[in-house]
């Protein structure tokens, strides 16, 4: 029982060092996805800006 246990305990740490490496060696790739992802969004969630107009009144609308 003990030799089992033994060799799932091996298993599981031999595939957590190999999801962790494989994470690490991505780590910019993924972070960089997820970047755009959320770039994408927040540029989708802003109202596009009204243009500037091409006059403008007198600062005060009240003197002649």
């Amino acid at each position: 029982m003990i030799k089992i246990l033994t060799y799932i305990n091996t298993a599981a740490l031999v595939i957590t060092v190999a999801g962790g490496t494989f994470l690490y060696t991505q780590r910019t790739k993924i972070t960089n996805h997820i970047v755009d992802q959320a770039l994408t969004v927040i540029k989708g969630a802003i109202p596009k800006t009204p243009g500037l107009p091409s006059s403008t009144g007198p600062v005060n609308p009240f003197t002649k």
